[in-house]
């Protein structure tokens, strides 16, 4: 990873730079950097090797009166064009301009391209706010005298934002807000008077295309709707990279001789991308001509034995291979009892382990050796239908096969070889029966590690566990839960060796995919993974022979039939689904289609499987097999150089704790180490920050303090909507206090549209096989939804229905000193409402306790806090701020005592608890507030800052009076009194809202604002006063968390809006 050495451009943005080798020296080791950005432009040399990237000179920064556009190397001088239609000559070593020259039409330009090696050549291709191109040429006049366009070039109907010269071919290509790239034939442009052709119009995206960049043999660009297109010159699309998330692609870099493409999107994220041209071999969906007059019959169920065999079968009960080395269909049985309903599945295992089986209405399954068909073993299970078949395999040990039949009774049958290879046997070894519903079937099924139990999925949508041996248990009905043990006994439907009793499971998950199934089981990590049809995916481990859920996700969007779930090597794990009517491999982590086949849908047979040389996916369409195989397995040949963060704004930030590694984890660094900045602790720093986004996910983030990364360790998908607010408590290390080990656990609430609240808990530990050294696990706790809460009312036809637009715009976690059921969580929303959850049993029960609607209009601040009370318990208080400028104080000392007071009884049964009025209202700001905080100090008392719409700041001081205990019979409620001793304000503190503040001692105080200013305050003495001011380039930052690292090293800032920005301050 490298590190940021230094700040290059100030408080400017870095829009591009331009890269000059050395000529007097080794081309491969340094070269000349021309960084420019906004109206700001610096030239940097640089030289690299033996794994060291370092800085050897810089000049200074120069600021222009105008946008800089490009800048080009001529020679030893730099050509700059600027925003509206000029050239300026800069000669970097001396640090002055030599020459400046304007076009004569002054107009503001949307991008330009610089062209040509010196200056008598330099051609100016200026994009104008007109939608056409201005092809003039700086050195065209004597006397800096404006230069006339020598041509004019139109055709796109939206203004340009990017274009392209090919100097070998003499062509351009433009990229347009009219979502179009042009190709023009404009011959060699250093030569005025040139004829201008249109070629080519492609149209490919689907939004504004922000980018294009021309090679020998291909065009590339990148838009608005996060997709780079690689083009041929005749305007057809080679291929499509999709990825990134957001707003776009906003940076494209290509090599063509070494055939790769990198992105930079708006998400933060950096990809490389692999050009493969025309010819990709081993792509594509093809027909297997199964329709011959040789063959009878219709094909009814299809499947694979490992990549590169294919199995059939026809309702004349014919089974058939298709191999795709010899390119030919073989039959391998026929048998009459087969016809019509037939099932198909094969023995999952390497390539060229060839066990399949087949069962039909009647009770019958037929295992048949792929190799020796002549060797298949007929059973007899059932007296009905066999609704489903699954194979379960242990390594190399042992392999069952799970039949469904009549009223939910599952027979597990052993498959066992004989020593000569040629025969095998088949054994029922035991029988289980699944709980009552109405389909009652099973769907899959997966050994668990070590092999001990079966986890397997029905049709209702159950994960169940069963032992894989009756042997486990002792005796029938031992198990516990769930009801194991003998459940029924079979009345002689079974074959040879059937036995009697049916064992339930010892673990059930009901409906944990809804009604429409659980797909698939994967057992790996010591973690079991489920997919249905609900379109999501879900983790569960096994403790104590109980299935525990952990963390449930739902796939991209569209998505909703998961078909099952692949682990690649990197670790991650990749979606099986039907999108509409394709089938799609899609990667959670890379958030792309992997593969995409146009199958029509996953209600025909087809079958999926993959290798690390290929996948292949088969199924049925017109009385054919269509085969659709692709080399290299479920991952795609690129490489994510930079995880992207989010595809949307940044809408809180939250830090969790710091984690100091080792000397063992030090995360390698390609920059000096002279250049580690003030007070830095080395690499085993690190920060734990979480951030929500409106792109509805949360992300747990690692900050490392001596570098200038952020390492997205891991993403929570769970919302449905955007996540406005989160909050964090209990947080603690995996071992307990006395564990010296490195990590960090936490619980996490959070909350946002659709008046959605989730409950989570996270545990971060050092692994050195990641990038960051670390690894997040999550596992959710529970979830809450208003709406959900009302549908469960008995008499909710006499309520008025919550709003399901209901947002929460803030949390804030009560955690009470006396041991209890649990903390509170208190959540400001958008309908006017202070609501308080309860927490129970960590954070596996959200319950909804109480609700207020003092404010009577939208709620945008909660935040807690506790009182020290001498000889007294701590007292326990709640602050909200709403868009009228008011603050709302409340004592929540009592809430969960039994009798309190503290809340009032609801006004209809089946709603919650009113809260009481509060201890103390103020009206601090004329407007809404953004931004609020607190903080003890030593004397007893409480400084309360916020920061309004206006720009304004208000800081006072609280002081808390507790009432002596009178003498009364029984227990008297003492309710505190809270009383402004001294009150501040900052009329024009910012330019803009203040969205974040931080009281960090009684002495200083922070606070940020969209006017993208970080402003220190000094406390103490009456009035807030300025102490310095620092600019960051996050635009419309909505929320900050500032905490202090160590007195060397000062304050760290996080500031998330349109991007995410971590600021050190040293006092």
């Amino acid at each position: 990873m490298m590190k940021r050495v230094q700040n290059l451009l100030g408080h400017y943005l870095i829009h591009g730079f331009r890269v000059r080798s050395e000529p007097d020296g080794d081309l491969e080791s340094q070269a000349m950097v021309a960084v420019f950005g906004s109206k700001g432009l610096r030239v940097v040399k640089v030289s690299w090797g033996q794994g060291r990237f370092r800085e050897v000179w810089r000049s200074g920064l120069w600021s222009m009166s105008d946008w800089i556009w490009d800048t080009r190397w001529l020679e030893e001088n730099v050509a700059v064009a600027l925003g509206h239609n000029s050239v300026v000559l800069y000669d970097p070593m001396v640090g002055r301009t030599l020459q400046e020259v304007h076009c004569t039409d002054r107009c503001t330009l949307s991008s330009a391209r610089l062209i040509g090696n010196t200056w008598r050549e330099l051609t100016m291709v200026a994009g104008a706010i007109s939608n056409e191109l201005l092809v003039w040429y700086p050195a065209a006049t004597l006397e800096n005298e404006p230069v006339a366009p020598d041509r004019r070039v139109s055709g796109h109907v939206g203004v340009i934002f990017s274009m392209s010269y090919l100097e070998s071919k003499g062509l351009l290509a433009t990229a347009s807000e009219d979502r179009s790239v042009r190709i023009w034939k404009v011959g060699d442009l250093r030569v005025p008077g040139g004829r201008v052709q249109n070629i080519g119009h492609c149209f490919g995206h689907s939004a504004r295309v922000w980018q294009v960049k021309l090679l020998e043999n291909y065009l590339i660009s990148a838009g608005e709707d996060c997709v780079c297109l690689v083009w041929s010159h005749e305007g057809e699309i080679l291929q499509a990279f999709r990825g990134h998330q957001g707003r776009g692609i906003r940076a494209i870099a290509a090599h063509e001789q070494q055939a790769w493409v990198i992105t930079g999107g708006d998400d933060s994220g950096i990809r490389l991308w692999h050009l493969v041209g025309r010819g990709y071999p081993g792509s594509g969906v093809s027909a297997l001509c199964f329709k011959s007059h040789s063959r009878a019959g219709t094909l009814k169920a299809v499947t694979l034995a490992g990549s590169w065999r294919v199995l059939a079968v026809t309702d004349t009960g014919a089974l058939y291979l298709y191999d795709l080395e010899v390119k030919c269909w073989e039959q391998l049985l026929e048998d009459k009892h087969f016809q019509s309903y037939c099932l198909l599945e094969a023995a999952p295992g390497p390539e060229g382990f060839g066990l399949c089986a087949m069962a039909n209405g009647e009770g019958r399954v037929k295992v048949v050796p792929i190799n020796t068909p002549t060797a298949a073993v007929d059973l007899t299970l059932f007296q009905g239908k066999v609704h489903s078949l699954s194979w379960a395999l242990r390594g190399y040990e042992e392999l069952l096969l799970l039949a469904s039949g009549p009223s939910g009774v599952v027979a597990c049958l052993e498959i066992s070889a004989a020593p000569s290879g040629k025969a095998i046997f088949v054994k029922e070894r035991c029988r289980y029966l699944l709980p009552p519903s109405k389909q009652r079937w099973h769907t899959c099924s997966a050994f668990l590690p070590p092999g001990d139990f079966l986890v397997c999925g029905d049709r209702r949508g159950s994960v169940l566990l069963f032992p894989s041996r009756p042997g486990l248990l002792k005796a029938p009905g031992v198990g516990g839960k769930a009801g194991a043990g003998v459940l029924g006994v079979s009345g002689g439907s079974g074959g040879e060796g059937s036995t009697s009793a049916e064992w339930g499971p010892v673990s059930i998950l009901p409906s944990l995919h809804g009604k429409q199934g659980v797909t698939s089981v994967t057992c790996h990590g010591g973690y079991v993974y489920t997919t249905g049809r609900d379109g999501a995916y879900c983790q569960l481990f096994v403790r104590g022979g109980q299935l525990q859920p952990v963390l449930r996700q739902k796939s991209c969007r569209g998505m909703n039939w998961l078909a099952g779930l692949r682990m690649v090597a990197d670790g991650s794990v990749v979606i099986l689904g039907f999108h509409a009517n394709e089938f799609v491999v899609w990667s959670p982590r890379s958030h792309e289609k992997l593969h995409i086949v146009n199958c029509g849908g996953g209600h025909r047979s087809w079958a999926f499987s993959d290798t690390e040389a290929a996948v292949a996916f088969a199924y049925l369409k017109d009385g054919d097999v269509m085969l659709y195989r692709a080399l290299g397995g479920c991952t795609r040949p690129h490489v994510i150089l930079r995880e992207g963060l989010h595809g949307r704004e940044i809408t809180c930030v939250k830090r969790v704790g710091t984690i100091t590694l080792g000397p063992e984890f030090e995360v390698p660094n390609l920059g000096q180490p002279d250049h580690l900045e003030p007070g830095s602790k080395g690499p085993g720093l690190i920060d734990i920050v979480i951030t929500g986004s409106e792109d509805t996910t949360v992300c747990v983030l690692a900050l490392p303090t001596a570098t200038g990364a952020a390492h997205a360790l891991t993403a929570v998908c769970n919302h449905i909507s955007s996540v406005r607010a989160v909050a964090v408590w209990g947080t603690g290390t995996p071992g307990g206090p006395q564990d010296p080990r490195p990590g960090l656990t936490a619980h996490v609430v959070s909350a946002g549209g659709r008046a959605e609240m989730q409950c989570f808990s996270i545990m971060v530990t050092p692994d050195p096989s990641t990038p960051s050294r670390l690894a997040c696990h999550i596992m959710h706790l529970s979830s809450h939804r208003l709406d959900e809460y009302w549908d469960r009312q008995r008499n909710r036809h006499q309520l008025v229905k919550v709003d399901p637009e209901t947002r929460y715009m803030s949390l804030a976690v009560c955690e009470p000193d006396r041991p209890g059921p649990g903390p509170l969580v208190a959540a400001a929303c958008s309908d006017g409402a202070v609501r308080l959850f309860l927490l129970q049993d960590s954070g596996r029960r959200l319950q909804l306790l109480a609700e207020t609607f003092h404010h009577k209009r939208c709620v945008l601040k909660v935040h807690s806090f506790t009182h020290e009370a001498s000889n007294r318990r701590r007292k326990l208080l709640l602050c909200s701020a709403a868009t009228d400028g008011s603050l709302a104080f409340w004592d929540l000392t009592t809430v969960l005592d039994h009798g309190s007071t503290a809340l009032e009884p609801p006004a209809e049964p089946g709603l919650p608890y009113q809260l009481g009025t509060p201890c103390l209202t103020l009206q601090a700001h004329s407007c809404g507030i953004n931004s609020l905080h607190t903080l003890p100090t030593c004397e007893g008392r409480h400084l309360v800052a916020s920061g309004s719409e206006d720009g304004s700041l208000h800081v006072f001081v609280l002081a808390m009076e507790v009432p002596e205990l009178e003498e009364a019979a029984g227990e008297a409620e003492l309710r505190p009194q809270l009383r402004v001793l001294e009150e501040y304000s900052v009329p024009c503190a910012h330019a803009a809202h203040v969205t974040g503040l931080k009281i960090l001692s009684p002495n200083l105080m922070v606070s940020a604002s969209i006017d993208q200013r970080l402003t220190f305050w000094r406390l103490g003495h009456g009035e807030p006063t300025f102490m310095n001011s620092a600019v960051y380039h996050v635009p419309d930052v909505a929320d900050m968390d500032c905490w202090p690292v160590s007195p060397e090293f000062g304050h760290r800032c996080a500031l998330g809006g349109q991007g995410l920005e971590v600021y050190n301050w040293y006092d």
